[in-house]
């Protein structure tokens, strides 16, 4: 099964040069996450060990306590890899897909809904990992620290796609942003638990005419004050 989400820690945006030091630094960070998220995938967040890790990186132990903590703060690496790769598919559907304001929406549901049916994983390792944090309280902040990193990046493709098409949003788009993200979640969630229940469009469907209904109303706001001017 394809495991899309394991490939944030391989695509880095090219940066200024920097010593050797630091290179090799980075690069063997970037090593342990990849290992964290392939053995995360494999056996889970409490089936993985830090032991597991270092051998599917080819380091020891040591050098995985050397750049993090040890497995929660690894597993948040991999959370901010993973949410680096949605926004690099966000960017590329912003910039690919054509149509109005609610096909282009559309197309951020669709995308979700087809990725959860192909990637399933990495939506059950972060409920795992949210049940852990849960009476953690710093856990849990650092955790809920990188869920709203995601959603204030889709609430600015939100801001850019309306301005765009001239469109008045009915509330801050961060607010919009979250209730689209955490309702695709959800149905992702009713999905996985029962896949004949929630169709693959009905996600779309519902976003598609979400914003058919922004934009009606918009326009008959318009119209209506055209009309009362003299």
């Amino acid at each position: 099964m394809s495991r899309s989400w394991l490939t944030g820690a391989h695509h880095r945006p090219l940066e200024p040069a920097r010593p050797r030091r630091e290179v090799r630094k980075a690069e063997t960070r970037a090593e342990l996450i990849a290992a964290a998220a392939t053995v995360f995938a494999r056996r889970g967040f409490h089936g993985a060990s830090v032991q597991e890790i270092a051998r599917e990186a080819g380091w020891s132990t040591g050098a995985i306590y050397h750049h993090f903590s040890g497995k929660e703060e690894l597993f948040l690496a991999v959370f901010e890899d993973y949410a680096t790769t949605r926004l690099r598919e966000w960017e590329e559907i912003h910039e690919h897909t054509q149509g109005d304001l609610p096909q282009r929406a559309r197309a951020y549901a669709d995308q979700w809904m087809e990725r959860l049916g192909r990637d399933p994983e990495f939506m059950v390792l972060t409920l795992e990992f949210l049940v852990h944090a849960w009476r953690d309280r710093p856990l849990r902040d650092a955790f809920a620290d990188r869920a709203a990193a995601g959603r204030l990046a889709l609430a600015r493709i939100l801001e850019q796609s309306a301005r765009e098409h001239d469109v008045e949003l009915p509330m801050p788009a961060d607010q919009i942003a979250t209730v689209l993200r955490e309702l695709g979640s959800g149905l992702g969630l009713a999905k996985l638990a029962g896949p004949d229940g929630i169709p693959d469009r009905l996600y779309g469907d519902f976003v598609e005419q979400f914003f058919a209904l922004l934009l009606e109303r918009q326009q008959g706001a318009r119209k209506t004050r055209a009309r009362r001017q003299p």
